[in-house]
């Protein structure tokens, strides 16, 4: 699961996969108008396309390649152009890439994909084909991402299909969609960097298809402006350039603008062959009459060759230009900037403070201030000499003017409070130009930073006005902006303003615009004083002191209060991190704060506890409640991860710190975990430390199979503790050494399943699963809250687990998820340190769920991913499924370099809904190749050579996974087809791997002793067991491939062991090893039998 952004199959994105269909044109001949099963969106040979940009780490030329040369196609034989790409995105923090805005939207749902040629260098670096879909414009389009690494030299053709593209995780525009790739309003394309640091190149973008795509006409909006006296511009379009000529009828039609307010028209509109685009003009009559805007009707019909698309009519508003200006509101206003004075510029640090520009690298803009304007800025009465800000746009992408606030000097980067106002207005003169503009807000920043890491809000207008205007937002109109810098992520507060800017998106060649007297406005209701800690977690060093801040979002002007307290916390949050436990970890502490009147923050202190044992960082959390003097802000809880700093001991073989799940047990036998008491510890046991009590009645065992070989060659023995009872009964102590060769998938034999037989409603067998709980979104912004409520995963009494998403009302919950009350819950199992394997067969019977916006998954991840983190650890995915492809499964592998959009993965169509029926998913693993199935098809396979040059890390063990996720971004939103609830039913989960031939080795102590001691193995008392699995090798001891260890107990007794350790030396109190037992001789003629003697064990250390 994780981070599900799918990728095709590497081995399909290096061919063209249908070669007859989308060829690279031929050099040396004129190209075709356009074939009806493809659209060219960019081939480069005019130069630049209009609306094409550049930004952040990266830039962009039109190269000329020459036929023959180092950078020419295969077969080329004529000059061509094609788009060279650099971009170098190895800073931490930075990005960049190139993309091309269109200036109407297009409508792709006849195509089957993109594709485009690229030529790179094969050094690994990645980068993105990302589409802009749905939205008003390609600034509010939702993201929707494809990641491609360049692991081959060379030109080559890339096709994506639709199907491979996923929501975008690394950045959506405030306001975007959230409803699913629709592909009937694209805006644009980008090629965004992904990692790494290249030049490539690039030509021939182009929408493919396997079949002829029916032309369709549309209008390119449904709703146009035009200023009075000018005349307005409808664009018709079609969706493929045609072979033939295409006509289409047109008409206006009065609304409520008549003919004293426009010139009707009709007309028929003719394309050409290969022509995609016309405009019908539309003209209007000024007047001096101040009036409200007048609307007309415009309609096609009539498609030759064609057929009619949405929209096939639009309106068209006539926008007065005769009223009077209208200055700021009457009453409460604060002058923020009237440029009277020079602009101050400077420097904090690494931050620009006072004026400056930003801009994409293809587009300039210019400031000054000047009193030289087109007329001067309505005032009553008139001011002479007035001065504004004159702001020069010639913008591709984006340019902006920023005013980061400073002090005198321009050495500080200051704040303003605006907390108490409405909004925020300024004169500007327009020009009609139609240009999207918009307003900047820079609210607040992350605590001690020094970067630009302020928080942007922003508000966007349309030039469609002449002369000066007065425009005013109310700050409730502003929305969330991100560019990828960091911020926060509190809202809009007001309360630390760092700055404003002016920005244009794209202009219709050069535009200057005027601004003058920015100001606040109005008398906001007070914002409540709020209190609340500074961030949502923190991080201590294991036996430090953990400090928590805790701030208010103004200065108050009375003590305000609030009490705390620390909390232990099972749920798992967005680290690896295990529950911290209380008194263990860290320390009970609980009180009340006060921030005195004239202050805003104060700090809570929270002792966390050292120990000796390496383990994986824990979390616990620190709680507000009962404000008094304000009320509670943005976050209310924060997590505290205690950051272990004990190395791992390599040759710790077993601790016992958690209840040994990964051992099996034979006979009659009771194993439980208890701590130690000071009275009844052993020396040089940690101050908390766990034991296993093992209660026997009879012979019985404790074994451990490891899932992977250990090399225990270099060492000389195993040593453990050991707390007797002095009963006399021999206890023998056991390794399985290594194993015959592995025969293969032919050869594999069932090792492990579940099942999962057991009554209606009853749990999971929890001698298998973990049930993991948690709402932080799983990495992949999902909604739902995991339980351990058999609510959501249950046995159905008939042989299945059932596990259900179901949907809760948020406003009754008291379950918290990442967006606030959850909305949703379902079920995460997993077998984390109870059932974990390396290679074999993983196989699952299972009927997924139905509905777009429902994951259900079962999967493997690395059982270190809470040490490595994810992806190093590894994900083996088995079988996704997601209801928004209701036809489709996927198979994947994620690792470093190839997970996310990188994953490297296949899928299988079945043609009908796969909840329809229920299906069997294995994967085959080796430890050089993936091989997945469904109902016994193969449909995938992954090698080290399909990820190289990235790192091959499945030669470990792996933990199993299942669950049903509920949106997320690979799950995509819900949608109105998903009705709760939604159940995955899973028949069975099996392992199959190579039988157990690992050779048994053996030797006994005998439990002599009462109480704790040390006791010591030398591997040169083992001897070759009497009993063996078929096919055990026959060797000798040799210890680099160890399978396992084990003891068996005879007797009645209880005892304790801890701390199984290798040792590379054996104390000399160890004495030599025990003797084989010598086998008796039968009577012979004139000889009396010879009595066999027993084998004498040796002597452990003591």
């Amino acid at each position: 699961m994780s981070i599900k952004m799918r990728a095709l199959s590497r081995a399909a994105a290096r061919a063209v996969v249908v070669p007859a269909l989308i060829l690279p044109l031929a050099f040396g001949a004129a190209a075709p108008a356009a074939a009806a099963s493809a659209s060219v969106l960019a081939d480069f040979e005019g130069g630049t396309p209009a609306g094409f940009f550049a930004y952040g780490n990266a830039g962009f030329g039109i190269e000329d390649v020459a036929p023959g040369s180092a950078n020419a196609r295969p077969g080329q034989t004529d000059p061509t152009k094609v788009l060279s790409y650099g971009f170098d995105i190895t800073p931490a923090g930075s990005y960049g890439g190139v993309g091309h805005n269109f200036a109407t939207a297009g409508d792709w749902t006849g195509f089957e994909g993109v594709s485009f040629w690229l030529k790179g260098s094969g050094n690994g670096a990645s980068l993105q084909f990302e589409i802009f879909d749905g939205g008003a414009n390609s600034d509010s389009s939702e993201r929707f991402d494809h990641t491609i690494t360049d692991d081959v030299a060379g030109w080559r053709e890339i096709q994506i299909p639709w199907a491979s593209f996923k929501r975008a995780t690394d950045f959506q525009p405030g306001g975007a969609p959230d409803d699913g790739m629709n592909l009937t309003t694209m805006w644009g394309y980008a090629l965004p960097a992904n990692g790494g640091a290249e030049t490539v190149l690039a030509d021939d973008i182009a929408l493919y298809s396997a079949a002829d795509v029916t032309a369709t006409a549309t209008l390119s909006a449904s709703a146009y402006e035009v200023i009075e006296g000018r005349i307005g511009e409808a664009q018709v379009r079609l969706n493929v350039a045609p072979t033939a000529p295409i006509t289409v009828d047109y008409a206006t039609s009065d609304g409520t603008a008549g003919a004293e307010d426009y010139t009707a028209t009709n007309g028929t509109l003719t394309f050409a062959a290969g022509e995609t685009t016309q405009t019908i003009p539309i003209a209007t009559t000024d007047d001096a009459a101040e009036e409200p805007g007048e609307s007309l009707t415009l309609t096609l019909s009539n498609p030759v060759g064609a057929v009619l698309g949405t929209p096939g009519t639009a309106t068209l508003t006539i926008l007065d230009n005769d009223a009077t200006p209208v200055g700021p509101p009457a009453g409460r206003t604060l002058l923020v900037e009237d440029f009277e004075a020079p602009l101050p510029v400077g420097s904090d640090g690494t931050v620009p403070v006072g004026w400056f520009a930003a801009q994409d690298p293809q587009s300039t803009v210019g400031f000054e201030t000047t009193d030289a304007l087109p007329v001067p800025v309505p005032a009553d009465p008139p001011v002479a000499g007035n001065t504004a800000l004159s702001a020069g746009f010639n913008v591709t992408s984006y340019g902006v003017v920023l005013n980061n606030f400073t002090n005198d000097t321009a050495t500080e980067w200051t704040t303003q409070d605006w907390s108490t106002y409405e909004g925020v207005g300024f004169w500007m003169y327009g020009n009609g130009s139609g240009t999207r503009l918009f307003l900047d807000l820079e609210d607040n920043r992350n605590p001690g930073s020094t970067t630009d890491d302020a928080e942007r809000f922003v508000v966007e207008y349309t030039d469609n006005w002449t002369g000066w205007k007065f425009q005013q937002f109310d700050f409730a109109d502003f929305a969330r902006k991100n560019i990828n810098n960091n911020a926060p992520n509190d809202g809009l507060g007001l309360t630390e303003m760092h700055g404003f800017a002016f920005g244009s998106l794209t202009t219709p060649g050069a535009q200057t615009f005027y601004y003058d007297d920015v100001l606040l406005y109005g008398q906001a209701a007070e914002l409540p004083l709020t209190v609340g800690f500074d961030r949502a977690g923190y991080e201590v060093i294991e036996g430090a002191d953990a400090t928590a801040a805790v701030r208010l979002n103004r200065i108050a002007e009375v003590d305000v209060t609030v009490e705390f307290r620390t909390e232990e916390f099972a749920a798992r949050t967005a680290t690896e991190d295990l529950p911290a436990t209380l008194d263990r970890d860290f320390t009970a502490n609980s009180g009340t704060i006060t921030i005195p009147a004239g202050q805003r923050a104060a700090t809570i202190t929270v002792p966390t506890l050292q120990n000796a044992k390496h383990e994986v960082d824990e979390t616990f959390l620190v709680t507000l409640a009962n404000p008094v003097g304000a009320e509670f802000g943005f976050v209310s809880t924060a997590t505290v991860s205690i950051q272990d700093d004990d190395p791992i001991d390599a040759k710790l073989v077993e601790d016992f710190e958690s209840y040994p799940w990964l051992f099996n047990t034979e006979g009659d036998i009771d194993l439980s975990v208890r701590e130690l008491t000071a009275d009844n510890g052993y020396t040089g046991a940690d101050v908390f430390e766990n034991v296993l009590d093992v209660a026997h009645d009879g012979d019985a065992e404790l074994v451990r199979d490891f899932a992977a070989g250990q090399d225990w060659s270099a060492d000389k023995g195993l040593s453990f503790w050991y707390n007797g009872e002095g009963t006399g009964d021999e206890v023998t102590v056991t390794v399985a050494d290594n194993d015959a060769a592995d025969p293969g998938p032919e050869g594999w034999v069932q090792t492990w399943s579940d099942e999962f037989e057991g009554p209606a409603g009853a749990p999971a067998n929890p001698d298998n699963w973990t049930y993991e709980t948690g709402g932080w979104g799983w990495g992949n912004d999902e909604l739902q809250y995991y339980t351990d409520s058999t609510d959501n995963a249950a046995l159905d009494g008939d042989g299945n687990l059932v596990i259900t998403a179901r949907e809760i009302d948020p406003a009754t919950t008291d379950l918290t998820c990442w967006y606030g009350p959850c909305t949703h819950t379902s079920a995460r199992l997993i077998s984390e340190q109870k059932q974990e394997f390396e290679y074999g067969r993983i196989e699952s019977r299972v009927q997924v769920p139905q509905g777009s916006g429902i994951w259900p998954a079962v999967w493997t991840l690395g059982n270190d991913f809470r040490e490595e983190g994810w992806p190093q650890t590894g994900e083996i995915d088995v079988m996704e499924f997601v209801g928004r492809l209701p036809n489709e499964i996927f198979g994947t592998i994620h690792g470093p370099g190839y997970s996310g959009g990188n994953s490297f993965g296949d899928t299988y169509d079945f043609g009908t809904p796969v909840a329809e029926d229920w299906h069997t998913f294995s994967v085959e693993w080796t430890p050089e190749r993936f091989d997945w199935f469904v109902d016994g098809i193969q449909y995938h396979s992954a090698t080290p050579a399909d990820v190289a040059p990235n790192e091959w890390v499945y030669d470990h063990p792996f933990s199993l996974l299942t669950n049903v996720a509920v949106g997320g971004n690979f799950g995509g939103a819900p949608g109105e087809d998903l009705v709760f609830p939604q159940s995955l039913t899973v028949d069975y989960i099996r392992v199959f791997q190579a039988p157990d031939t690992a050779e048994r080795f053996e030797t006994t102590f005998v439990d002599n002793q009462s109480g704790w001691r040390r006791v010591t193995v030398p591997f040169a008392d083992l001897t070759r067991s009497t009993e063996q699995p078929v096919g055990a090798p026959n060797d000798g001891l040799t210890l680099t491939d160890v399978q396992g260890y084990g003891f068996g107990f005879t007797g009645t007794g209880s005892v304790s062991l801890d701390r199984v350790t290798l040792v590379a030396t054996i104390p000399e109190a160890c004495v030599a090893p025990g003797k084989p037992a010598v086998t008796g001789k039968p009577a012979l003629t004139g000889k009396p039998a010879v009595t066999g003697k027993p084998a004498v064990p040796g002597k452990p250390c003591r």
